[in-house]
């Protein structure tokens, strides 16, 4: 051994006793522990058994057996997030040894710790965070660091392990786990299931579902898939051949693409009644959400296109994700870039008909700017210092902005360059952990474009330039500049429509802050991003706003079209067009739009919109929609300006016609869930009615999961105020939140607009308990939380309320700050405080 080796050991030796007391005072998985885990534990492997009892209320006892090589001798700290009296017994190489449990860790002086080989063995009561139990089912959840709060382990992506599960559990329930079931065995009212061991997988992708489930099956080319679910509508059990379909083709589709078959034993899916995600890519066991999978009859193209989205999007998970996880979570974000990058790609072909171009626009660009316009913007790469805060990684920024980015830079080097580097970056860490870093070094060695650079602004800085067009005699000024001040230029290509002497279109390549495009002549009007490829805020001038609010609709491009809308929307948030300017146009270019994409935007722009409007001018917007959502040619249209009217609609007149088509379910495009809806809105809208419409919307319901939803949620729509109170009290307890989805609803009518101001009360009890939230709930809870409880204030009142709150927690974490800052930008903004552009 070298003296450099040697020094070296007794450093990391030295560091690993230090560290492992100063973790017993802190909790979670800080960085530090992470790294010095990574660097000793190796081989790891679990063994599990999980005792499941039919009764929710009874515990679920388990056992894992860890084995793993230390090449240091050094303490064990293992994390378990549940009290010390759920360890019920601990053997380290079959002996009982001392240990202690201490700030969510279970740990074992070195003393006792072997150098190489060893086995901990430990039998425990599971914890109930991230078991999801129902009466009749349950599932495990355990991203991004979720699996301590289920059994002891190293929970950290890094840490790769070899799974192998067995449960217990009664005779009429059916599980499905990452891995296939190699042994069954029967007694009595109870059989146990022993599944094969899997590939190497992150304790986040570990996963289990087990209950009352109904099973379909299908085969194509020697591969066989099983879906489980609740469902009891036989039309939408149908839709499962079409999800069987798609799945097939997508595994198919990046099988060619990385060249890398499938890389894990069994590809199944779970389609759960109010799962938190959309989906949960666990290899062998994706989880989706009911509503996202088995949709309604009439389902507009935006779902169909949705679904497959979201099927491919999971799918892309298995390689991107799964076999390459990222070596920790502020690098979360480069397995969703993947996924919803080629989920964009991969549905084209599904759907020939649909300008996905224009799709990408919408969603992804749309999306993203919803975030990064807000005060708590992010960068895509954030720094993370604890997987305790992971989830609050999470949000539209590294979901959308993500593939925006993703796409401008395969147009930089290229698709065929770019796919070659993603082979050799598959290749190379299969099964194993990689950073952006070292995929970007990959990339860039397939291409002379500097993407280093190209990445230091587009990735690891937060923020989008303020994009400027500025005419002159012979030409034009393009000149971007960054709404934080930091002198940054992002890197981009799009397209200026030039009206004027003669209609032409320019591509600006912007690399600089200011760039000058010659013409020859002058421009009358500068329409900027014609073809949607530019992301940021493109200011209008007064002449150039007013041209487009006229003529927007006339565009026959519709990619164009889109950007319009869009470009139009961010400067009505500027304040550089008005609110009724803006309906108005919306308006008169719904009547005409035949894109249902386009038309889809437009309901949605107008749905944020017509709530500003006041008096006779709103009651006149509403029964304009109203018509439109009878007459509209598109059926599409219809049934979405159905959706938003039992929203935003306040006069008495379209109240009562939606009362009337709700009370004789006289609208044959609307499915059950869109009553179930529009039930709630009339509550709150016709409060005098709350009992009859309660009672007669439950009494249409006939499944049990969707009945067990309603009851949850029609309590809050109570005209008793002292009720409301008391039902908000109630979520302070964790276990009335368990239902994430249902609790945002409940929370979001608790404070809805027709309340205030007397809701504003919610506000500071409610953002006190966010970090418990953040404790407690999954990994998008805490925004949906936030969502909830500010999305429909604009009060000055409310506002003071939030600017206190965080006046009186000058060290509140930025993180979790971010998502409540995202969340109230609607109220920022109508009270002066937002982002304002730079010119």
């Amino acid at each position: 051994m070298n003296a450099r080796r040697f020094l070296f050991i007794i450093s990391l030796l030295f560091s690993m006793i230090t560290y492992s007391n100063k973790v017993t005072e802190g909790i979670g998985v800080p960085w530090e522990l992470a790294t010095l885990r990574k660097q000793t534990i190796h081989n790891l492997e679990y063994k599990l058994s999980f005792t499941i009892p039919k009764v929710k209320a009874e515990i679920v006892t388990g056992k894992v057996l860890i084995h793993f090589t230390l090449s240091e001798k050094t303490s064990l700290i293992v994390d378990f997030r549940e009290e010390a009296d759920k360890v019920r017994s601990l053997l380290l190489n079959g002996k009982p040894v001392p240990y202690r449990v201490s700030n969510e860790h279970i740990i074992i002086d070195q003393k006792h710790v072997s150098k190489g080989t060893n086995e901990l063995n430990i039998t425990f009561i599971a914890g109930n965070q991230s078991l999801n139990r129902n009466d009749e089912f349950l599932y495990t959840l355990l991203v991004p660091d979720r699996a301590r709060t289920l059994f002891p382990c190293f929970d950290q992506p890094n840490l790769k392990a070899r799974f192998t599960l067995e449960l217990e559990l009664p005779t009429s329930w059916s599980a499905v786990s990452n891995s296939g079931v190699t042994k069954e065995t029967k007694a009595g009212e109870r059989k146990s299931l022993l599944f094969a061991t899997t590939e190497p997988l992150s304790t986040y992708l570990f996963a289990f579902a087990a209950g009352e489930f109904k099973q379909a099956k299908a085969t194509r080319k020697g591969r066989t898939i099983a879906a489980y679910y609740r469902e009891t509508d036989e039309k939408k059990v149908a839709q499962l051949d079409t999800v069987f379909s798609q799945i097939f083709d997508a595994l198919e589709w990046q099988e060619a693409f990385t060249g890398i078959v499938y890389p894990f034993s069994k590809y199944d899916f779970v389609v759960l009644p109010g799962f938190q995600f959309g989906g949960m890519e666990h290899t062998g066991a994706t989880f989706y959400n009911d509503r996202r999978i088995l949709l309604n009859e009439h389902a507009t193209p935006d779902e169909e296109l949705e679904r497959t989205q979201l099927i491919t999007h999971e799918t892309s998970h298995m390689w991107f994700g799964d076999l390459v996880t990222m070596n920790w979570f502020d690098d979360v974000w480069t397995k969703e870039v993947f996924a919803n990058y080629f989920a964009s790609v991969m549905s084209e072909p599904v759907f020939p008909k649909v300008n996905h171009r224009l799709n990408n626009l919408k969603t992804f660009t749309a999306a993203s700017l919803s975030e990064d316009r807000t005060l708590g913007t992010t960068s895509i790469q954030q720094p993370l210092d604890n997987l305790s805060n992971a989830g609050l990684i999470y949000g539209n920024i590294i979901y959308d902005k993500a593939p925006v980015m993703m796409q401008k830079l395969v147009e930089i080097m290229g698709w065929e360059a770019f796919r070659s580097g993603i082979r050799q970056y598959l290749t190379t860490y299969a099964y194993g952990n990689a950073t952006w870093d070292d995929l970007i070094n990959i990339l860039d060695s397939k291409t002379d474009a500097d993407l280093t650079s190209f990445s230091n602004v587009w990735v690891k800085q937060k923020g989008m330039p303020d994009i400027s067009l500025i005419p002159s005699e012979n030409g034009f000024t393009v000149r971007q500049a960054d709404p934080w001040k930091r002198d940054l230029v992002w890197p981009q290509r799009f397209a200026v429509k030039v009206v004027g002497e003669k209609d032409t279109l320019i591509h600006v390549d912007l690399t600089t802050s200011k760039c000058e495009i010659p013409l020859g002549f002058a421009a009358e009007k500068l329409l900027p991003n014609y073809d949607g490829r530019g992301y940021g805020r493109f200011l209008l001038d007064k002449l150039t706003a007013d041209y487009l609010l006229n003529h927007w609709a006339e565009e026959k491009d519709d990619l164009a079209r889109q950007s319009y809308l869009m470009t139009l929307y961010e400067n009505r948030l500027c304040f550089r067009i008005s609110n009724s300017d803006f309906v108005r146009s919306l308006l008169v270019g719904l009547k005409h739009e035949l894109n249902d994409l386009v038309a889809s935007s437009i309901v949605s722009y107008l749905w944020n919109s017509v709530l500003e409007l006041r008096g006779d001018e709103r009651g006149v917007a509403e029964a304009t929609l109203f018509d439109l959502s009878n007459e509209h040619p598109l059926t599409s249209c219809r049934i979405q300006l159905k959706r938003m009217l039992r929203d935003v609609a306040e006069s008495p007149k379209v109240v009562g016609e939606l009362y009337v088509i709700w009370d004789v379910a006289s609208d044959q495009l609307l499915s059950e869930r869109d009553y179930t809806s529009l039930a709630y809105n009339l509550c709150l809208k016709m409060p005098e009615k709350y009992e009859v419409i309660s009672a007669k919307q439950r009494a249409r319901i006939s499944n049990s999961d969707r009945l067990r939803e309603f009851d949850f949620i029609i309590p809050s729509l109570t005209p008793d105020s002292l009720k409301r109170d008391s039902i908000f009290q109630s979520l302070s307890r964790a276990e009335n939140r368990r239902i994430e989805p249902w609790t945002q609803t409940v929370l979001a009518f608790l404070n809805h607009r027709s309340h205030e101001p007397s809701s504003v009360k919610y506000i500071r009890p409610g953002l006190e308990l966010l970090k418990e939230v953040q404790r407690t709930g999954d990994i998008f809870f805490p925004r949906g939380w936030a969502n909830a409880l500010l999305g429909s204030h604009r009060s000055t009142e409310a506002y003071q309320a939030v600017k206190t709150f965080f006046a009186e927690h000058p060290d509140y974490p930025q993180l979790l700050k971010n998502k409540i800052l995202q969340a109230a930008y609607p109220l920022y903004r109508v009270n002066g405080e937002w982002i304002e552009p730079q010119e």
